[in-house]
């Protein structure tokens, strides 16, 4: 493991070398503007930042060109290619995120169905480095099998290491809301108390060999909501399951006559957001194939039942959610 510390650290000072031979001369067919949190907006004197989606075509495959920069002093944010152009993104190959002054915040590596591969290096804003963590992974019969995650190092803000071969104590930022976590790992598992925000909330979790078994959030009003592992994250569920969501597209999806005289076949993608009462909101057609289709799959999505709402640590949480609808005309 010591020879794989150095290996790494030689590879991540030839990253920071090379970081200035990054292309970023794709151009731009879709601009956004977002919040800090990564809301987009429509008012760009309140935007954080801006985000371009380019598509790249590579033969028969689509490749998307994600690029975004800060527009107080248009730094860039983040750059990488995705398999799709709305989010969540399907970041493929290197990943490389910014801080607003300019030096490195991560890189990652993604493989091409879009999981985390290699080596990962986080670092502070002052350049220091944070954390590497190695994601194992093999090819078996043809497909990538990705194992758990190697944490091999951890800095503190202070630059003391407090972790090492995964073993020790360790923080994460989660996302640009200002959550954060910090706990013990023992062999790259969690072990014992973990403390944590999200928003203004606080939550305190235990954990045995990396498994969640109790946890408690303290509200900002001073509220209590206990969970385990079987609501720490329940994805949302429509009435009947799977199966029935299936069923009752196939029975209400009113295929479109242009569609079917041109012989239209393949999958319209159409994404929403269930929310907290397992309600549908803010539907769109992310894939679309003509002729109307798209349109239809918005109708066929506004017939859908009320949800069973998805949970994170014990409360109902807005989750978004693609629906597939393949067509096919030969057999009809």
């Amino acid at each position: 493991m010591k020879y794989y510390l150095n290996f790494v650290a030689r590879i991540f000072c030839f990253i920071l070398f090379n970081l200035c031979g990054l292309s970023l001369s794709a151009q731009v067919t879709f601009t956004s503007y977002h919040k800090k949190d990564g809301e987009e907006t429509k008012e760009q004197d309140s935007a954080y930042f801006i985000r371009t989606v380019h598509l790249e075509a590579q033969g028969k495959e689509h490749v998307y060109r994600i690029a975004e920069y800060y527009l107080h002093n248009d730094s860039l944010k983040l750059n990488s290619a995705s398999k799709n152009g709305l989010q969540p993104f399907q970041f493929q190959g290197k990943k490389y995120e910014f801080f607003e002054n300019g030096t490195l915040k991560s890189l990652e590596n993604f493989s091409d169905d879009s999981h985390l591969i290699d080596s990962a290096f986080y670092l502070y804003p002052n350049n220091k480095l944070k954390m590497i963590v190695y994601y194992p992974s093999e090819v078996k019969k043809k497909k990538l099998l990705i194992k758990k995650p190697v944490y091999v190092v951890y800095y503190d803000s202070l630059n003391n290491k407090t972790l090492e071969n995964g073993n020790g104590r360790i923080g994460f930022s989660v996302g640009e809301k200002g959550e954060y976590e910090e706990g013990s790992m023992l062999n790259n598992l969690r072990e014992g108390e973990w403390i944590g925000r999200t928003g203004r909330d606080s939550f305190v979790e235990n954990y045995e060999g990396g498994k969640l078994l109790s946890g408690t959030t303290t509200k900002e009003n001073g509220a209590i909501i206990r969970y385990d592992s079987t609501s720490y994250k329940v994805e949302p569920e429509y009435p009947g399951g799977t199966k029935e969501l299936m069923f009752f597209v196939a029975r209400n999806f009113n295929f479109p006559k242009q569609a079917m005289e041109a012989g239209i076949s393949g999958t319209v993608e159409i994404s929403f957001v269930i929310n907290k009462d397992g309600k549908i909101e803010d539907i769109k057609v992310k894939n679309d194939l003509g002729f109307r289709t798209g349109e239809a799959g918005i109708a066929v999505v506004k017939k859908l039942r009320k949800w069973k709402p998805g949970m994170l640590r014990g409360e109902p949480v807005k989750v978004a959610y693609t629906l597939p609808i393949r067509l096919n005309t030969t057999r009809m």
